[in-house]
């Protein structure tokens, strides 16, 4: 039996399967910019939410105008940028009224000059009950297109602002499904960060089931790299092994990039309690001097990195037109 599309008072789908037909129209026009960066990893832990606020500092540093996005009920994203207690701050009602009441997905402001925010929070609550509930419905569908429509609705909403910015940063929840589907169908390129425990990759690999999933509805889809977190930056040899350990969890679909982020508890403490990324305390007089090595040696870690991405960005792009002209 065929469900009506807002079976139980749930969400109106058929906007959301009208906005998924227009973008897979514009992917195969090749008119679909490449620009929502998801970072993701199935395991909490391991740099995600300090990875996605260092680069969009670094890329509205650049003058980009940025979107970071918080798929997350924590909120780190408000501790590491520092506008938690904030006006910015709203406990993810932006994001609530545009994915639960199809409003205009609405920064709540800037965190710094050209970088906006949507803040997570714990009105992210409802969005994961509204999506496991229309998941549970769209198990009773009979058309194809109805019983993977769900997993669009994050989708819908970033498409309608999309032209409004140069990049969008959507830092994803770890212990979510439907959320990391959502970001992944919406995303344009993966970036995994992990550590090298064997929970870490774990967590890389059920990311890696979530990513063949969500193609069904995004074949623009990449995985654009793994970030290894948590090394020490002389223990050459040993990184060594956890990027081939790494390369071959991701069956040589993905690369590993070459820069890592160093373990400086300190550092991180430091960064977090004012509320900045390391690259914005590198001139700072107040800290220790141990402490404000460490925060340097940090800051250029995250500045290699982000220029690895824009790189690894730069050539899927470039491999993405000669594909269409071929």
């Amino acid at each position: 039996m065929s469900l009506p599309f807002n079976p139980l008072g749930l969400v109106d789908l058929r906007r959301v399967k009208a906005a998924l037909q227009r973008r897979m129209q514009l992917m195969a026009e090749d008119l679909l910019a490449s620009k929502i960066f998801v970072i993701i990893n199935g395991k909490g832990g391991v740099g995600k939410s300090s990875l996605a606020a260092a680069l969009a500092v670094a890329l509205a540093k650049l003058g980009l105008r940025v979107l970071l996005m918080e798929m997350d009920e924590q909120g780190n994203n408000g501790e590491d940028t520092g506008y938690n207690g904030t006006d910015l701050d709203d406990g993810g009602q932006a994001q609530a009224a545009a994915i639960l009441d199809g409003k205009p997905l609405t920064p709540t402001g800037e965190a710094r000059p050209g970088l906006f925010v949507v803040p997570g929070g714990p009105a992210l609550e409802d969005i994961i009950e509204e999506l496991y509930c229309q998941r549970r419905a769209a198990r009773h569908a009979d058309n194809p297109e109805d019983q993977v429509a769900w997993m669009g609705m994050y989708a819908a909403a970033l498409d309608a602002v999309r032209d409004l910015y140069d990049v969008i940063i959507l830092d994803v929840a770890p212990g979510s499904e439907p959320l990391q589907l959502q970001a992944l169908v919406a995303g344009d390129m993966t970036i995994i960060p992990s550590r090298s425990d064997p929970s870490s990759r774990k967590g890389l690999r059920t990311v890696g089931r979530r990513f063949a999933q969500a193609l069904s509805l995004n074949p623009m889809l990449r995985l654009l790299g793994v970030v290894v977190f948590g090394t020490n930056s002389s223990a050459t040899r040993v990184q060594s092994n956890i990027r081939n350990q790494l390369t071959a969890d991701l069956k040589g679909n993905a690369p590993v990039f070459e820069q890592t982020i160093r373990c400086v508890e300190s550092a991180a403490v430091t960064c977090r309690s004012r509320g900045k990324v390391p690259q914005e305390l590198v001139s700072a007089q107040d800290l220790e001097p141990a402490v404000l090595r460490s925060i340097k040696a940090l800051a250029g870690d995250y500045k290699s990195l982000a220029m690895e991405v824009l790189q690894a960005k730069a050539d899927l792009d470039t491999r993405r037109r000669e594909g269409n002209a071929a």
